[in-house]
């Protein structure tokens, strides 16, 4: 670490910021935490960090912009799209079927950016005629992301992916602006909200009786200890049965408060608990009912109920629910359970558990099976949904034993990573990459650990390779390694962070 890194007035300036915005400024990116820091210092004509901690308290434009870059990250529209998907199919189709199809519904985008998350819900709930008495709610710490949140006109950049023809149907063009309609714009309600600040939920900000919480590449920025606490006033907003999508890359929230673990071929969602009355005391055709370990069941689907369903409903509600490991649920073997007794038998019993979202129980059949990679595999995915710890190091052990096994050693840098371990991380995907050069995966995880330690050098090579690989693939082929992202979307991925790249270099 360089001495200017243990400057106390930079640390007293980290402080602050963690204080005001609850922002936690890792390690390892220090080196690029305080470049940006200068950067703005300098815009603000102030020499020191003990002075510009002072003009930042007295100017709350500055504080803002200064959270804009410290936050910066990619947002576009309808991003990580299985997401809508699971919303179009799943998420409202079960409000609907519960409530009625003419109850309006409340939807929150939690750390809105500049609204295209905001904006590309309001496009899906005018496509599914949503009542227009529907209310979004879109916040962000940052005045300045909400400004031009507001403005609702966006550049050709903000619909790349393979939804942008839909948006473009929603705005009109003017040179290289697209503005949205109103019909699109006044679905959506944008408000000032801090996240790290226990404020919410309260009816003063409409944070109440949520029944859909999008908060998606937020919680990357906080510490454990405010990951909790923002997971608990989350749950705490949602109303019974509502929904909480966060980013594939997001931290785990299972353990920090009651939700339901919801997973289908779209992910992994979060619920609270839809608490009706037995179906007993109901009456006849008027009951929805999410199937938890130890009911009673007929083994043939998780979700129950006696009203007449369409082919689409019943589609929508076949997904897995499990309660989340708070609960103590993931020690118990579910009545009935039959352990096959071959390895391929287990293997592949413990693949159907996994993508059922039964982690514990793909634990339990695979733990045995040391000696079989495929079943290593399996183990490390399972565990890493329960305890990421104990799955790095049941990794740690798997890549000992199966050294040649490329996707361990990417998985073990992965684990690494999330841990906050970046030398570590480099190690083993650097042994990924010996084994398989031509792994865009490996490359990008290792682009983008450099990037974060201000490696800018070496996280451009790696970038670069990643193009080039891409470029030799189909572009809608889903990478290996990958959570089902395409060619096509890492590549995009990695331009976007090397035109971060050369802008810093030049400014």
């Amino acid at each position: 670490m360089d001495a200017a890194e243990n400057d106390p007035e930079f640390r007293n300036l980290l402080k602050w910021l963690t204080k005001h915005t609850g922002i936690k400024f890792r390690e390892d990116q220090l080196r690029y935490t305080m470049a940006t820091l200068q950067q703005l210092m300098k815009r603000a004509g102030v020499g020191r960090y003990a002075e510009f901690r002072l003009t930042l308290a007295k100017r709350p434009p500055l504080l803002s912009d200064c959270i804009d870059q410290l936050t910066v990250g990619e947002t576009y529209f309808f991003r990580e799209p299985q997401h809508f998907e699971f919303i179009r199919h799943t998420v409202l189709p079960e409000l609907r079927l519960r409530r009625g199809p003419l109850e309006p519904i409340r939807a929150w985008s939690a750390g809105c950016a500049s609204g295209e998350e905001a904006y590309s819900l309001a496009i899906v709930f005018t496509q599914e005629h949503v009542s227009s008495a529907s209310t979004i709610l879109a916040t962000d710490l940052s005045n300045t992301a909400l400004e031009k949140a507001r403005r609702a006109e966006f550049r050709p950049w903000s619909f790349r992916g393979e939804a942008s023809d839909v948006v473009r149907s929603f705005a009109s063009v003017s040179g290289d602006r697209y503005t949205l309609n109103e019909r699109i714009k006044r679905r959506v309600r944008f408000h000032r909200l801090n996240l790290a600040v226990n404020t919410y939920p309260s009816p003063a900000s409409g944070t109440c009786d949520m029944d859909l919480i999008l908060c998606r590449n937020v919680l990357i920025y906080f510490g454990s200890e405010t990951v909790g606490e923002i997971s608990r006033r989350l749950y705490q907003c949602l109303a019974p049965g509502g929904w909480l999508i966060t980013a594939s890359g997001d931290p785990q929230l299972a353990g920090h408060a009651e939700f339901e673990v919801v997973s289908s071929d779209l992910g992994v969602f979060y619920r609270r608990r839809l608490e009706v009355p037995r179906q007993s005391s109901q009456p006849a055709g008027d009951t929805f009912r999410v199937q938890r370990p130890g009911d009673a069941t007929t083994g043939e689907s998780n979700v129950t109920s006696n009203r007449p369903e369409t082919a689409s409903q019943q589609k929508a509600l076949a997904v897995t629910s499990t309660p989340s490991r708070s609960r103590g649920v993931f020690a118990k073997r579910a009545p009935g359970e039959v352990t096959p007794t071959t390895p391929a038998g287990k293997i592949a019993a413990a693949v159907a558990a996994l993508d059922a979202g039964d982690f514990a129980r793909a634990d339990r059949l695979t733990e045995d099976l040391v000696d079989h990679s495929e079943a290593c595999l399996v183990r490390i995915k399972a565990v890493a949904a329960i305890d990421p710890r104990r799955a790095t190091e049941i990794c740690r052990m798997a890549t000992v034993r199966h050294p040649l096994v490329e996707e361990l050693h990417y998985l073990y840098g992965v684990l690494l990573s999330d841990a906050d371990q970046p030398l570590m991380a480099l190690e083993s995907i650097r042994k990924a990459i010996f084994l398989n050069r031509s792994s865009v995966m490996s490359h990008f995880l290792f682009a983008s650990i450099q990037l974060r330690r201000g490696q800018y050098d070496s996280a451009r090579k790696h970038f670069r390779r990643v193009c080039e690989l891409c470029a030799l693939g189909d572009a809608d082929d889903v990478l290996p390694l990958s959570n089902g992202e395409t060619v096509s979307e890492i590549a995009v991925a990695a331009q976007s962070q090397l035109s971060r790249i050369e802008l810093r270099r030049d400014s």
